[in-house]
């Protein structure tokens, strides 16, 4: 069973002019990023969860893949930059389909941060022991793993 990603230990932001940020502080302000990142992540899990248990979804896939494109980390550009700045997928675009996603010049960051989400996702899920290719087994999942 692969192990749970343990989440950062809360930081502060010091209080400073632009002109004296450290290397502290900007390890701070990445572990911020991540936590919010993992916690969208996380809560994204957390309903395809419920809604497998309780019998909504049919398809796997096809619940992912609406679950991450409507969420705000695909939707807006920022976001997406943020959330492919603190994944451990942000490359499985490249991975999936061989090249990064680049139309009329620009990098699409949304058709590649949705990739790095469904995977986030995906291993949310595994730690916490959701076989989502064994429909049989959704009605037995384990909520309170997800506490």
């Amino acid at each position: 069973m692969p192990t749970r990603k343990k989440a950062p230990k809360r930081v502060e932001m010091p209080r400073r002019s632009a002109n004296e940020v450290t290397d502290e502080d900007v390890k701070a302000a990445v572990s911020i990023l991540t936590m919010d990142y993992y916690n969208d992540c996380r809560g994204v899990a957390r309903d395809l969860a419920q809604r497998m248990k309780d019998g909504e979804i049919e398809d796997f896939s096809d619940a992912l893949h609406e679950a991450v494109d409507g969420t705000q980390r695909i939707i807006y550009t920022f976001q997406a930059k943020c959330g492919l700045l603190v994944s451990d997928n942000a490359d499985a675009y490249t991975e999936e389909f061989g090249e990064a996603p680049i139309e009329n010049g620009d990098i699409k960051w949304e058709a590649m941060a949705f990739m790095a989400m469904q995977r986030d996702v995906e291993k949310e899920l595994d730690v916490r022991s959701v076989d989502v290719n064994d429909p049989s087994s959704w009605p037995d999942i384990d909520m309170k793993e997800f506490d």
